[in-house]
């Protein structure tokens, strides 16, 4: 019996969701520590195929309670809509809770989101999917944001609220946009209180008798640790921290209770947004990456970035987070590539660097190859280390060479049982 982190150790999308829906068969808590429902985890199991953007990942096994943690910025109509989605399928969710000290992502948070990214001077937008999630965040920073408790007290909520939206209006003037109006937002909180209010609750309690019990405890971050608010390509970054770190401030857990951390990477590199990417490829081997791999944004459906696997990147996300461990998903999308790249360094200015530089640096980074042979068969059927053809076994040899940290898990394709454990 554990408490684990799932951290993504690349710029997000590596298939998170993935690893936490085939864990969390077993474990008695998954928790949501960070983030909002700008990142989709995929889940596909025996009820279908399911982009959670904000629900734990836990949510298909009806004995998982499922936490959507302090740490994280919560948008009750998108709620809403995934509770619809998996109650289709016979999921009713009643195994999950909120934490009261939860953020909420009103309307203007979205709509601030949408103005300030068009604001930007052209090569500065950082690729915000626009749900609100960076002004939800200031507004937490700045001490003026809305908890998921607040809605529960009637009286609490209009003082919250008359505080803060002189200055979210004129905001929201300075781009043209409508002010917002106190009544309509208390009637929209109120009927989010009688929606969800029983699912409000201090998760503190829950967690400590998990712990305390040892029961097998999930922690599950959304993004990657290259889009950290303080770690990552800043200022093209999300608004919290999607590290272990991070797990355990948005959880409510000492790291002195977390034992293991995996680190979930693709098999190769995407990215969804701005910012530098070393290792993208603009050729042929790009656009085979993105429309075998179908590599495109779970929450807006933009194409994703893709490039070859960075060494750097992700041996730097090990020393950040601490693996002991590390999920490879995708795997099979390499299985027809003949020559397959991981990028060991960078050249900046003719110089050859080991070590991740910071945004600048990265901006002029070029990569250094070293080439593998492909293994040009398929390995969807593999369940077991010794079923993977041994150019396979090479690669994934040297990725946990090169990155510091053991492979655990390798997944072979999107399905629950293909995944082998070592």
């Amino acid at each position: 019996m554990s408490v684990t982190a799932i951290v993504g150790a690349q710029w997000g999308d590596e298939g998170k969701g993935r690893v936490v829906d085939y864990l969390a068969q077993k474990a008695q808590v998954v928790i949501r520590f960070q983030g909002g429902d700008n990142a989709g985890h995929t889940v596909i199991n025996d009820k279908g195929k399911f982009a959670l953007h904000i629900i734990p990942s836990g949510i298909f096994n009806p004995d998982t309670t499922c936490i959507i943690g302090a740490g994280t910025v919560v948008n009750f109509d998108t709620l809403e809509i995934e509770l619809a989605s998996i109650a289709k399928v016979g999921v009713e969710g009643k195994n999950l809770f909120i934490d009261r000290r939860a953020h909420l992502i009103l309307p203007f948070h979205c709509q601030l989101d949408g103005a300030e990214e068009a604001s930007k001077k052209s090569g500065w937008a950082v690729g915000t999917t626009k749900r609100g999630i960076g002004p939800c965040y200031s507004d937490k920073a700045a001490r003026v944001g809305i908890r998921a408790s607040d809605i529960l007290d009637p009286d609490r909520l209009r003082t919250r609220l008359e505080m803060l939206l002189p200055q979210k209006n004129r905001q929201l003037a300075h781009y043209g946009l409508p002010e917002a109006n106190i009544e309509e937002l208390m009637e929209k909180c109120g009927k989010w209180a009688s929606r969800f209010g029983n699912r409000i609750i201090d998760t503190l309690p829950v967690l400590r008798e998990a712990v305390t019990a040892k029961k097998d405890v999930l922690l599950e971050g959304q993004l990657g640790i290259m889009r950290d608010l303080d770690w990552g390509i800043y200022p093209y970054t999300t608004s919290s921290n999607p590290s272990a770190g991070g797990a355990c401030s948005g959880a409510g857990l000492s790291p002195r209770h977390i034992d293991e951390v995996i680190g979930v990477v693709k098999a190769y590199s995407t990215s969804v947004g701005g910012g530098p990417f070393p290792t993208e490829l603009c050729d042929a081997d790009g656009e085979k990456l993105r429309s075998v791999g179908l590599e495109f944004g779970a929450t807006t459906g933009r194409p994703r970035r893709c490039g070859w696997f960075d060494a750097v990147a992700t041996s730097f996300s090990c020393w950040i987070n601490g693996f002991t461990g590390i999920a490879i998903t995708k795997l099979d999308i390499l299985d027809t590539f003949e020559t397959i790249k991981i990028c060991t360094g960078y050249t900046i200015d003719g110089v050859l660097v080991t070590d991740l530089p910071d945004t600048s640096g990265q901006e002029k980074a070029v990569p250094v190859y070293e080439e593998m042979e492909g293994w040009m068969t398929s390995t969807a059927e593999a369940r077991a280390w010794n079923d993977l053809p041994p150019k396979a076994q090479a690669y994934v040899l040297r990725l946990a060479e090169l990155t510091g940290a053991p492979i655990k898990f390798i997944s072979v394709g999107p399905e629950r049982d293909q995944i082998i454990i070592l």
